[in-house]
């Protein structure tokens, strides 16, 4: 960001916000204490800034104690974005029919700068059950629904993004360098569907295809996912990567673009 666009930002805000994204699902719940080491202000600081986000009802006190958590509140503007996605509501139809023919959990997932969101999620009825929920983040460069989508951006493009991101490797087939990812995402350019075995979770095999808008730019990322081994690697390189392929010309068509 440059110094010119700095001097529109409101630091309170800022520093509101940094609090709330200290919570995650490792750290559901925090005390004032903890959240003044974390955030690196004074404690006065951070009184005021717990206390009006509590008063907004964007945190909240757990059984009355003196430790907190995410307010209702955040789970409200979550739900506004998502109902502002206009891939929801045609997707519905297509995952659902996806999971039941392959028996695997589907996810719809869309790019947010350089990580990934999961926006939606069909369970499958099988005793799998993905750990992967709507609002998880992942960063894009070391998943194949990120590198599917990254793979729509140019060499400058991705240089940009990444400029001073650590690529940090999450199993031994992670990217951890630009020039890495770029190998990478020629591959995959190449290619309609991507089927891949414990690239970013050493455990979960996984077919994703790219889901392209009217000008054929990607705008969001199909996926089953099964433990490995749990069905046989021809089944999903060739009937299940077929009706991964098969559901995401057909999102594609929604959002406008043109699939022969």
């Amino acid at each position: 960001m440059s110094k010119k666009a700095d001097q529109y930002i409101v630091p309170g805000l800022v520093r509101g916000l940094a609090v709330l994204q200290l919570f995650d699902n490792s750290c559901r719940e925090l005390s004032m204490a903890e959240i003044t080491v974390r955030i690196g202000l004074n404690r006065s600081s951070v009184f005021r800034l717990v206390y009006t986000l509590e008063a907004d009802g964007f945190l909240q006190r757990v059984n009355g104690s003196s430790r907190y958590r995410l307010g209702a509140r955040v789970l409200d503007l979550g739900y506004r974005f998502l109902s502002g996605l206009d891939l929801l509501e045609p997707a519905r139809p297509i995952m659902a029919r996806l999971r039941d023919d392959t028996q695997m959990t589907a996810h719809l997932i869309i790019r947010d700068g350089a990580d990934i969101v999961y926006v939606d999620r069909y369970q499958s009825s099988t005793p799998f059950t993905s750990t992967v929920s709507v609002g998880t983040r992942f960063p894009a460069y070391a998943t194949t629904p990120g590198q599917i989508q990254l793979a729509g951006l140019s060499e400058p493009e991705i240089r940009r993004l990444f400029h001073g991101i650590e690529m940090q490797a999450f199993t031994e087939r992670t990217p951890t360098s630009i020039e890495m990812l770029l190998e990478r995402l020629d591959e995959i350019r190449v290619q309609p569907a991507i089927v891949s075995w414990g690239r970013f979770d050493a455990r979960i095999s996984a077919c994703t295809a790219p889901v392209q808008g009217r000008n054929d730019e990607v705008v969001a990322a199909v996926s089953v996912s099964c433990p490995i081994g749990s069905i046989p690697q021809s089944q999903l390189e060739t009937s299940v990567r077929e009706q991964v392929i098969r559901a995401a010309r057909e999102l594609s068509k929604t959002q406008g673009c043109f699939v022969r």
